[in-house]
């Protein structure tokens, strides 16, 4: 309780529910969604938060609109301002194939198998790779 996720405004609809409804009432933690090409919004929640932000959450590109965010920009910012907190990124759309977030400072990257790993919709799974 008391702890903060920063969250991509143009989160897949899935992610911002178990956001508002599980993580929050559930678990305490304040989720505040900003968008992350606006740097001095992103500056301005971590710096009103200070230690609070525990964790940056991004999908890029987003699920539906395909919002590209810089990762390594949203990586510098976080380590500047709070080291202890970790930036994930979803990178469903890409794969690994064509983006690798924790070559960018990404701490945590999710990867959908099921989609485009896979290829054939015949396996639901997921993947979580750390730079730790």
């Amino acid at each position: 309780p008391g702890e903060q996720i920063l969250s991509i405004d143009d989160v897949y609809g899935g992610t911002q529910r178990y956001f508002r409804r599980v993580v929050n009432p559930r678990m305490g933690i304040e989720v505040d969604f900003v968008d992350f090409n606006d740097n001095q919004a992103v500056l301005s929640k971590m710096l009103a938060a200070g230690d609070k932000t525990k964790l940056l959450w991004i999908e890029t590109p987003t699920n539906p609109t395909l919002k590209v965010t810089d990762i390594e920009k949203v990586s510098t910012i976080t380590k500047r301002f709070n080291a202890n907190a970790l930036l994930a990124v979803d990178n469903t759309f890409c794969s690994p194939y064509f983006q690798n977030p924790l070559e960018h400072g990404a701490d945590i990257v999710v990867h959908s198998v099921t989609k485009y790993i896979n290829g054939h919709s015949d396996v639901v799974m997921g993947v979580v790779c750390t730079n730790r």
